[in-house]
């Protein structure tokens, strides 16, 4: 019997140390069991914490030898991106010939410490030609747009369209981009002449990341759904191949990180191969209508901590893989 297991993160548990957790725990309370393991990240800026390979630091912004490309993560071990710092990296990636020229950004749906905009420098049109030379993919965890309806602003005042103040500041927020968004739209629509006659600030993700989204896809990068490309890329569909049972590993399981962490590539890929997809959580908001919605047949919940992380793991391998 094997079991394919997907790690995102624990609280209090780095990413190295909670992937040994789960496969000595799963071992020790149901021995003979395969267990395959991946590391995922969260999709968010420290997704390069789950990535083996040579690390070093570029205009403040750590850089990440993968197979895939360059992965980018803020210097220092900040939680979120620095849109002046970032944009001086891509720009010393573009011109250093010996580097290669794919350069993944990984948002999650973080805001950034500064204005999204300051990517851009002094220019849009001066930045886009500085990064010309690079094939960016920027990972996102939200779908909506930058402006509109269900865009950046709305997502604010989701759950207190009675807070006047709160309404105030995300008109004044939703003005501020849309007067930026409409000269950069017009920039984008006559340089890569796109066929699709909507505007780059109505594209689903744009609103990802304060605005940080819309700006990378001001420049050219491709925004992609985080959770199902680290899965890809750290090789979760051939782990779960052979797999009688998927399980995820995540800190807290909320809707938006149902749609969006670890479970929604570990639900996706069991229900292909008809097996069960369970995750382990330290904390779970959701109920089990949603759950069985996004493929998921079971959750274990666990305290913060390696004793946590094991115990939530031991009792899950009792459950979907007990002796025989």
């Amino acid at each position: 019997m094997r079991v394919a297991a997907a790690i995102e993160g624990w609280s209090g548990v780095p990413a190295h140390e909670a992937r040994r957790i789960v496969e000595r725990a799963w071992r020790e309370a149901a021995p003979g069991i395969d267990v395959v393991t991946v590391l995922l990240g969260d999709g968010g800026p420290r997704s390069a914490d789950s990535v083996a390979g040579p690390l070093r630091t570029l205009e403040r912004v750590t850089v990440a030898d993968t197979y895939e490309g360059l992965m980018l993560a803020p210097a220092g071990g900040a939680l979120r991106w620095d849109p002046t710092s970032l944009g001086s990296a891509l720009r010393a990636i573009a011109v250093d010939d010996a580097e290669p020229k794919r350069v993944i950004v990984p948002l999650g749906d973080e805001p950034p410490a500064g204005d999204a905009i300051d990517l851009w420098g002094t220019s849009l049109e001066e930045m886009r030609a500085a990064a010309r030379g690079l094939d960016i993919t920027a990972l996102v965890s939200a779908d909506r747009p930058l402006l509109g309806f269900h865009g950046m602003s709305a997502a604010v005042r989701e759950g207190r369209e009675g807070d006047r103040a709160l309404a105030i500041a995300a008109q004044a927020q939703e003005e501020r981009w849309r007067l930026r968004a409409a000269e950069a739209d017009e920039i984008v629509a006559a340089r890569e002449l796109l066929a699709s006659p909507r505007r780059l600030s109505d594209q689903p993700r744009t609103g990802a990341a304060g605005g940080l989204a819309y700006c990378l896809a001001a420049l050219g990068a491709r925004l992609e759904a985080g959770s199902h490309s680290l899965a890809r890329w750290a090789g979760l569909p051939e782990a779960v191949q052979h797999a009688d049972v998927v399980i995820a590993v995540v800190d807290t399981l909320s809707h938006a990180a149902l749609d969006h962490g670890a479970a929604a590539p570990v639900g996706g890929l069991a229900a292909a191969r008809g097996v069960p997809a369970v995750v382990v959580t330290g904390d779970s908001h959701v109920g089990k209508r949603d759950l069985m919605a996004a493929g998921i047949h079971g959750t274990h919940q666990g305290d913060s901590g390696p004793e946590g992380l094991a115990d939530a793991v031991s009792r899950a391998a009792r459950t979907w893989t007990p002796a025989r």
